[in-house]
């Protein structure tokens, strides 16, 4: 694996091949030393797990790490990014941990020559696509739920705006996972083959296994969101959290928002923590198989 740009390139094997490796590293069967391996991590959008969980994982994994500050670089003066990349790849980088606003970005940059070999990983591209959360999440319901095809997962919330949606949707399809999703029709966004589509709360979280909450997107909404009915309609609560399913979001949460605070006591919410938790194991495994691809 060279590149971890998005979930469509990824078969199940691959999908797999990253489970085993991520749960070896959580149970300290597998160590790795990368001490040869220079990463750098460009974010462009704000970050707290993506970011943190990436960092942990460069550590645990002892490569070397780098921050790049686009406020501090040369890109203020004008310098193209492939142009910043390209340098960055003289000086001696191997892979470069991306997220940015623009959905095509981190592929495009990907498929360009450089000074020297270089990996990409898209930690987050737009509204299009978030690779490593959905591995992330495939391997938290995994661990729960070893046979897949037979459940039923809910995403619910700003669907039309989330590349965690996306990218969940195109993963959790090659495991012929039962989908659906739960959106008033402005939230909705465009609809895709082998996905119900619902808008009663009710009828959505019948019969479920695992329900996926979504932040509503207020810096990429162009539309005024009447939140009071969101709220009412929309909101998870304790009385409406199916007893037997399980509650994850990717984070961060506007509380009492999509969730209200009082289901975070209960036991089904822990799931949420153990995203952050599992993203550190399931990085190391995406980061270890590119630098092991490079001979690192």
């Amino acid at each position: 694996m060279k590149h971890l740009i998005n979930i469509e390139n990824l078969t199940t094997e691959e999908i797999n091949q990253i489970y085993n490796r991520a749960l070896d590293f959580e149970k300290g069967i597998r160590k790795a030393n990368h001490l040869n391996a220079h990463i750098v991590n460009m974010f462009f959008e704000n970050s707290t797990r993506t970011k943190m969980s990436f960092e942990m994982a460069e550590n645990k994994i002892h490569t070397n790490k780098y921050d790049f500050i686009a406020n501090t670089s040369s890109i203020q003066k004008g310098e193209d990014l492939f142009d910043t990349i390209n340098n960055l790849s003289a000086i001696g980088m191997n892979v470069i941990i991306m997220r940015h606003q623009d959905n095509e970005l981190v592929e495009n940059l990907s498929k360009k020559n450089y000074f020297q070999e270089i990996s990409f990983i898209n930690a987050g591209s737009g509204t299009k696509s978030h690779p490593t959360q959905a591995l992330l999440d495939f391997y938290t319901i995994k661990k729960h739920f070893l046979n897949l095809s037979d459940k039923t997962i809910v995403i619910v919330g700003d669907i039309a705006h989330s590349r965690v949606a996306k990218s969940n949707i195109n993963l959790l399809k090659k495991f012929n996972m039962k989908i659906r999703c739960l959106a008033p029709e402005n939230l909705t966004g465009e609809k895709i083959e082998g996905v119900e589509y619902f808008v009663s709360l009710k009828e959505a979280f019948e019969d479920v296994d695992i329900i996926m909450a979504l932040r509503i997107q207020k810096e990429r909404l162009q539309e005024k969101i009447d939140f009071d009915e969101y709220i009412k309609n929309y909101q998870i609560t304790k009385d409406n959290l199916p007893y037997a399913a399980f509650l994850m979001h990717p984070g961060p949460i506007n509380k009492d928002i999509e969730i209200n605070s009082n289901v975070f006591e209960l036991q089904n919410a822990r799931t949420i923590l153990n995203q952050a938790k599992n993203g550190v194991y399931v990085r190391m495994a995406v980061l270890d198989m590119i630098l092991n691809a490079q001979g690192l």
